[in-house]
């Protein structure tokens, strides 16, 4: 019994010990991240995960350093949080921070989605909500603004060319049938000339 507990004291210690050494790579990469040096903070954040992979803290806080260092990796690990997080307030604020992720490469259409997200977990969150508005608004000026481009650029009818109606159409296509059947004539003519008639 007494090696039970000596056991069981011993896994509690090294389990405090395990815990501890993760925080603190936790806390130097937040003080890191605090001074701007993201490099640094990646490097201690993947210290903590190497020890402790499913460390949600840890996690966000990778996704967010990759974030700032505008590396496209930052959307997939808020992903991969929000998809294995129970909790609501944090996954919410992964989908909150991949939407403004999305938002500066002007991804809009996944920035709504990503803010519409973080609205449903957390219906009260103002900020949110101001975003996912100025998001839409933002992808409706561009989708008003694409149809005048494509006007723009469609090839401009010279001002000098005349309309052409149906009118028109027929006339020249008439033009076209009389100067096809003067050539038929001419071309007869020559042939009637050149050639003399058999007298059998």
């Amino acid at each position: 019994m007494k090696t039970i507990i000596v056991l069981l004291c011993c896994l509690i210690v090294c389990f405090s010990g395990f815990c501890q050494q993760v925080n603190r790579y936790i806390q130097s990469g937040n003080k890191a991240y605090r001074s701007n040096n993201f490099s640094e903070a990646v490097v201690q954040y993947q210290k903590a995960l190497q020890l402790d992979p499913l460390n949600n803290i840890a996690r966000f806080n990778m996704a967010n350093t990759l974030q700032k260092q505008h590396d496209a990796a930052a959307e997939a690990k808020y992903d991969e949080l929000a998809a294995s997080l129970k909790e609501t307030s944090l996954k919410s604020f992964s989908y909150y921070n991949k939407a403004l992720a999305l938002a500066k490469e002007k991804k809009l259409p996944a920035t709504i989605e990503a803010f519409k997200q973080s609205l449903l977990l957390n219906p009260d969150d103002n900020e949110a909500r101001d975003n996912l508005q100025r998001a839409m608004n933002e992808l409706k000026k561009q989708q008003q603004s694409q149809p005048q481009q494509k006007e723009q650029n469609k090839p401009q009818r010279n001002p000098s060319q005349p309309k052409i109606n149906k009118d028109m159409m027929e006339q020249k296509f008439k033009e076209l049938q009389n100067q096809e059947k003067k050539l038929q004539q001419k071309l007869q003519k020559k042939q009637n000339n050149g050639q003399p008639e058999k007298d059998w």
